[in-house]
């Protein structure tokens, strides 16, 4: 059964960038997956306000949805374009969508496709946030770098947790075609049960992958800096990582790490709630 990628796009108040769209087609290419991408045509709510304003509110309102569909139509074109290049099937889907709903639209659309992808950045962290914890699917986030697109090594963030476990399972679809994964376990910040970490390795070897296992420490730094340094060290070329764990590790998402590392994302990482 062919993979079904899906690309949800901004186009207000910022445009998604086009590095976002050559990244999703080099992936959508060596994983030989369709590709669908969610186009918002923002509509501003009709404001009435209770006194007299010195600006014109309902210009301000029709030139914002112009810029929404002026964005929409460069992105669909340009996807169009390096889609046709690299011979990679995909589908542009425009749609209609109120501006305080955007976000939670492309969200639930997210939840028809294997997984959907993101460019990690603060500007789109509420629709970056919005597509992993409601869309019930992986989200693959690339930093702002171009991506070649092949997965020939994963690192996994192993903690021992079930959002792991669960991330494992979403990356499933992306780990066809990977000859080496490294387990990297940080461990100052969490207990490691060893035991366990172990049994998986040798799961993951009865299935053909050569599997390495790095204990890392922290010593002061943040364990998303240090697991991404520990995963570009060993050469790999994608990073999973569970979106719960750990207090700690829940900041690599969610706390004052994040607005970092959403600036900073060395390596694509994969996701999943």
């Amino acid at each position: 059964m062919k993979a079904q990628f899906h690309l949800p796009l901004a186009t207000y108040p910022d445009a998604s960038s086009f590095s976002l769209l050559q990244n999703a087609v080099a992936v959508c290419l060596h994983q030989k997956a369709g590709l669908t991408a969610s186009i918002p045509l923002v509509r501003i709510e009709p404001f009435q306000p209770r006194f007299p304003l010195l600006i014109d509110v309902d210009k301000m309102r029709a030139e914002a949805e112009r810029l929404s569909k002026d964005n929409g139509t460069v992105l669909g074109q340009t996807l169009h374009d390096y889609a046709k290049k690299a011979e990679v099937e995909v589908e542009i889907q425009p749609f209609d969508a109120r501006e305080p709903f955007v976000a939670q639209t492309l969200a639930e659309l997210s939840r028809v496709y294997d997984l959907s992808m993101l460019e990690a950045s603060v500007l789109m962290r509420p629709l970056i946030e919005s597509v992993l914890f409601e869309s019930g699917r992986p989200l693959l986030l690339f930093p702002p770098d171009n991506f070649s697109g092949r997965i020939e090594a994963v690192a996994v963030a192993w903690d021992g947790g079930a959002t792991v476990a669960r991330a494992l399972t979403g990356a499933r679809l992306l780990l066809e075609q990977v000859s080496r994964v490294v387990l990297i376990s940080v461990t100052d910040d969490k207990q490691i049960d060893e035991r366990a970490r172990d049994r998986f390795a040798t799961a993951l070897r009865k299935a053909g992958l050569a599997v390495d296992i790095a204990a890392v420490q922290t010593q002061g730094n943040s364990p998303a800096s240090v697991i991404q340094a520990a995963a570009l060290e060993r050469k790999a070329d994608l990073l999973v990582a569970g979106a719960f764990g750990h207090s700690r590790l829940r900041e690599f998402l969610l706390g004052g790490v994040t607005r970092s590392l959403l600036t900073h994302l060395e390596m694509p990482t994969l996701l999943c709630h």
